[in-house]
């Protein structure tokens, strides 16, 4: 006699979020190999962009705009400081707030790295309906702007 098998709406639910994490996470990898040549990772480059945006952010405020932790961001801050593309203010430690803002050489190599990253929409193909799908689906899990994302597993 086979087993019955049979697949609760929960299930469908899981396996279409493990579904949209896997391809998030293989689009993450694709965006790594086409920022790679110019030693930038897709989060540094959200970085980049969002100080492009908003000069002057608090790491807290920019750990939020990326969706990192704020203990991640100190790291990820100084590694961008010692390239010379993003300067903290002078009153740097714990318990004070530092501004961070963007570099020229931040902003020459935003530039450089901003048509590559477009050019990623290309992905999807001219199937507007699909992108919109896709932002749909993938807007519930970063949250609004401005908000912390939820956690990723």
């Amino acid at each position: 006699m086979a087993a019955e098998f049979s697949v609760s709406r929960d299930d469908i639910d899981d396996v279409a979020a493990w579904t949209v994490i896997r391809a998030a996470r293989q689009l993450a990898r694709m965006l790594a190999l086409e920022l790679a040549p110019m030693e930038l990772s897709p989060v540094e480059f959200g970085v980049l962009a969002q100080l492009a945006d908003s000069d002057g952010l608090s790491q807290a405020e920019l750990a939020r705009s990326v969706g990192v932790r704020p203990q991640s961001m100190t790291a990820l801050c100084a590694a961008l400081e010692s390239r010379g593309l993003l300067a903290r203010g002078p009153d740097r430690g714990r318990g004070r707030l530092s501004r961070i803002r963007l570099t020229e050489e931040g902003r020459a190599l935003l530039a450089r790295a901003y048509p590559r990253v477009l050019a990623s929409n290309d992905w999807f193909g001219e199937d507007t309906t699909r992108l919109e799908v896709l932002r749909s689906t993938l807007r519930p899990m970063l949250g609004t702007p401005g908000e912390p994302v939820p956690d990723v597993p």
